[in-house]
């Protein structure tokens, strides 16, 4: 056998050197463990016995006015501005940003019982609340109800959304069963929060016979695909043959309103439109056929209106009509 020349005897001698090294390091290392560093932090049940609780330890902040009192803060409050948005809500940030968003503010509240059942509240600055309620309008989800809180609100299995005044909150929940949880955060917000009364002021001009209220909608820029009008609230109304679609939007005095409607009939036209006759009754008015489907404008004092899209030229007929007699009364 040979035997282990000079260069291989010194490699063999500086690999034992250092291992004993790391050994000597982990030892060292063991010897000032600190139990307290890793031990878990225990929460008293009411029968006084210890849990172990999964989530990070309440933030030590001052608690939230308006945080119920089987809520704990599960960490400090997060903010974002318009160029970090993104970071929290990928996919969905260019809404707001459209819409004149200033700044989002998100915390984590569990409940105070049972920690692993948790909440995260969000808070859209907006601006203003006509900007507010369009956010909060524009994505309202099919399988809401609404909530009666005084505010425009509505509600999911597992979720909360309402708009107060210039800002947007949402709820959103980790689990299905926080209903009583959420409901009671939303209204203790909306009670620390100024008072807007009748902030949504136009939405109000719908006429109220088959009105579906849950359905109004503020859109703010490129409706029904026309670059030129913006600031529109649509409603549903549910006539007996076909669903309508009606709409409506103040503008700066009554010449930009019937500027605005004669540019929107000629934008049909250009799109496979064609003139169908005016509304009985409401002079000024236009009927426009686009396909298969029926686009009735109008316009009165400083308001734009008309239904979109309507099946049944009848239904949108009557409330056009209705819409136009509505606009009457709030121009005198």
């Amino acid at each position: 056998m040979r035997r282990p020349g000079i260069a291989e005897t010194c490699i063999g001698i500086f690999v034992l050197a250092l291992l004993a090294g790391i050994a000597g390091e982990v030892y060292i290392m063991q010897s000032r463990f600190d139990p307290d560093f890793y031990r878990v932090t225990l929460q008293k049940d009411s029968n006084g016995s210890g849990r172990k609780i999964s989530l990070p330890s309440p933030d030590t902040a001052p608690v939230p006015a308006y945080l119920p009192e089987n809520l704990i803060p599960l960490g400090p409050e997060e903010t974002f501005d318009s160029e970090t948005l993104s970071d929290k809500i990928d996919g969905k940030a260019e809404l707001y940003l459209s819409s004149g968003f200033v700044k989002l503010s998100t915390r984590r509240f569990a409940r105070k019982a049972d920690p692993k059942n948790w909440l995260e509240l969000f808070i859209y600055e907006m601006g203003d609340p006509t900007k507010a309620f369009s956010v909060y309008s524009s994505q309202k989800r099919k399988d809401s109800r609404p909530v009666d809180l005084g505010v425009s609100a509505y509600a999911t299995e597992d979720a909360f959304f309402f708009a107060n005044g210039p800002k947007y909150f949402e709820i959103i929940c980790a689990s299905k069963d926080m209903a009583d949880e959420m409901t009671s955060l939303a209204k203790n917000l909306i009670e620390t929060e100024p008072q807007y009364a009748g902030q949504q002021t136009e939405s109000s001009l719908f006429p109220s016979e088959s009105l579906d209220e849950s359905s109004i909608s503020l859109h703010m820029s490129d409706v029904f695909g026309f670059s030129m009008l913006d600031r529109v609230y649509t409603a549903s109304y549910a006539a007996e043959s076909a669903p309508v679609t009606a709409f409506l939007s103040k503008r700066q005095s009554a010449e930009e309103a019937a500027d605005l409607a004669e540019a929107y009939g000629r934008f049909l036209v250009e799109n496979g439109g064609s003139e169908a006759g005016e509304i009985p009754g409401t002079p000024g008015s236009k009927i426009y056929k686009v396909y298969d489907t029926y686009e009735l404008v109008l316009h009165r004092g400083k308001f734009f209106a008309g239904t979109h899209e309507a099946d049944n030229l009848e239904s949108a007929t009557d409330v056009a009509s209705r819409l136009y007699r509505k606009l009457d009364v709030t121009e005198k």
